[in-house]
């Protein structure tokens, strides 16, 4: 299963050509054909959370398979400061500008060159060196994250403007042409994305998002988390008995350190 999040209509134009999606009735802007969904979420980090949690509960309810890996790709527009327009980047480095929070997406494809993106909350001044700026990709990876694993939550981004073309020279009729033009390394991540989820034994996505909401994880550590998940389901199928609060365990290294425990000990036989 794929999941596509993108900001506008301009944007989400020639993926839904080129997958073939059909609009569904639904409260967002919704797409969808077999096992790919889209949503267009609107600007902002807020939107793009807000439909990532949308689109995991809609998948879950029409979902003939929930243990399915969900695979999760942010596409669209992106400034940066000197790269040439209408070349596409896959983010290797996320960053919250608000917050300094930061992620480390893992390397989908050696075939499309890579980028740090930095996530504002308004158009910047001036463009941050060497990097793509954009307003949705932390939001995103933050949500999607709690449904999925790591590996399948990528971004890749198009340059819209630069240093020599402002962003006040972006419209709608161009962000479609620029996603268009490359709608091949789009659709590269897509079979990639694939292929991965089907290697990657679902999370227990409830779990995960219990222990995230009652402690504060590093990116390190959720990368840690997923990957003892992971192993728990395989070793003693789903994790049930997560302590009720952190007057039990108070940090989330204390968690890790308690599941990494239970992992080890595990009976295991083939």
């Amino acid at each position: 299963m794929l999941h596509f999040i993108t900001a506008t209509q301009a944007e989400a134009d020639p993926v839904i050509s080129a997958l073939n999606l059909k609009r569904t009735p639904a409260s967002l802007n919704y797409y969808q054909k077999e096992e790919s969904h889209l949503v267009v979420s609107g600007i902002g980090k807020c939107n793009a959370a807000a439909a990532c949690g949308w689109l995991a509960q809609k998948t879950k309810q029409t979902s003939v398979d929930n243990k399915t890996s969900v695979a999760w790709l942010n596409f669209g527009i992106a400034g940066h400061a000197n790269a040439e327009l209408g070349t596409a980047f896959l983010a290797h480095k996320i960053t919250d500008l608000a917050t300094e929070r930061v992620w480390f997406p893992h390397r989908l494809t050696d075939n499309i060159a890579s980028s740090d993106l930095t996530t504002v909350d308004k158009p910047l001044q001036h463009y941050r060196p060497a990097q793509l700026h954009d307003m949705e990709a932390s939001a995103y990876t933050e949500a999607a994250r709690r449904f999925s694993d790591a590996e399948l939550v990528q971004a890749i981004k198009v340059v819209s403007d630069n240093e020599t073309q402002p962003l006040s020279s972006v419209n709608a009729r161009l962000a479609t042409k620029l996603i268009e033009n490359c709608i091949e390394p789009i659709l590269h991540c897509v079979n990639a994305l694939t292929l991965l989820s089907q290697t990657i034994p679902a999370t227990d996505n409830t779990a995960k998002q219990l222990i995230l909401d009652r402690w504060h994880f590093s990116a390190s550590q959720a990368v840690q988390l997923e990957r003892l998940l992971q192993r728990h389901k395989v070793l003693m199928g789903k994790l049930t008995d997560i302590p009720d609060s952190r007057q039990q365990i108070k940090t989330s290294k204390a968690l890790l350190i308690w599941l990494q425990n239970k992992v080890d000990n595990a009976d295991f036989t083939l």
